[in-house]
């Protein structure tokens, strides 16, 4: 099993077989590992790092393409979030990007907020916030410049 690689990992089983049989179909060699384990107790998958997707180094290009294509795996591409100029036709209900009403607010925690909480104790709700859109997946901020 030398020239096998993980190509992807998985919480259960179940996930990982439905991607097994998605390269099969497309004539790739796939094996799983650590799948009983993970059946036997579902707490243990996470320890052992997930139900794992190996393939043949050879073919490892071409799975990931295909795992892609077929949403199994996402682009190792981070989020960013782009500034978005507030104007007086600005609809903050809208995404700026694709238009849909499908949004929403992310809140992340300052840094302020986290350092005042070791010294003090106590949360203080001091929290940076991002909109995102749940149908193009892109966060934005609004800026007044």
């Amino acid at each position: 099993m030398s020239n096998w690689q993980i190509i992807s990992t998985f919480t259960y089983p179940h996930e990982a077989h439905m991607a097994k049989n998605y390269l099969e179909s497309e004539g790739v060699d796939v094996v799983i590992q650590d799948e009983l384990t993970a059946q036997v107790n579902n707490f243990y998958s996470n320890a052992i790092g997930g139900v794992k997707l190996l393939i043949r180094e050879s073919d490892f290009k071409s799975a990931q393409e295909l795992l892609q294509k077929g949403g199994y795996i996402q682009v190792d591409s981070k989020n960013e979030i782009e500034l978005i100029v507030i104007d007086e036709k600005t609809d903050y209900n809208t995404c700026p990007f694709c238009k849909s009403k499908h949004i929403g607010v992310k809140k992340h925690p300052n840094v302020l907020s986290i350092i005042l909480c070791f010294i003090f104790g106590a949360l203080f709700p001091i929290y940076k916030k991002t909109n995102i859109c749940f149908d193009c997946d892109k966060q934005w901020k609004y800026t007044k410049d």
